[in-house]
């Protein structure tokens, strides 16, 4: 249900982001665009949240959730051109991503040790 609630909420943002950032030209196919990049930032959210037994998607989830995000601030990073900022932008987010990912099942995962629920009743 959260992956549910973040990719609608996220996908709204995004409409609104590609809506209102076009000024006077409305170009429906960037909308769409814009709607379906915010909403799958929020089905990957929605998917690390929503995680019971974090296993190694986790890392998976966070290295192309925040790549995605890395795709927004791309045009902020000097490069040549915009396809290279994009690139750019994308592979710091999807390496930021992955070692928020490896931090995340390292707790995730003594966490549930500590309570218990790993360990085998021998």
């Amino acid at each position: 249900m959260r992956r549910f609630f973040w990719s609608a909420g996220l996908a709204v943002i995004g409409l609104f982001l590609g809506w209102t950032g076009q000024g006077m030209n409305l170009d429906l196919g960037k909308v769409a665009i814009a709607t379906l990049w915010a909403g799958a930032i929020g089905y990957g959210f929605g998917s690390i949240f929503d995680q019971r037994h974090p296993g190694t998607r986790l890392i998976i989830y966070w290295g192309i959730t925040l790549a995605l995000l890395g795709l927004f601030f791309g045009p902020l990073l000097p490069g040549a051109s915009f396809f290279v900022g994009q690139v750019l932008g994308g592979l710091i987010g999807a390496l930021i991503g992955t070692l928020f990912g490896i931090v995340h099942l390292k707790v995730a995962k003594r966490k549930l040790q500590a309570r218990g629920v790993g360990a085998s009743a021998g």
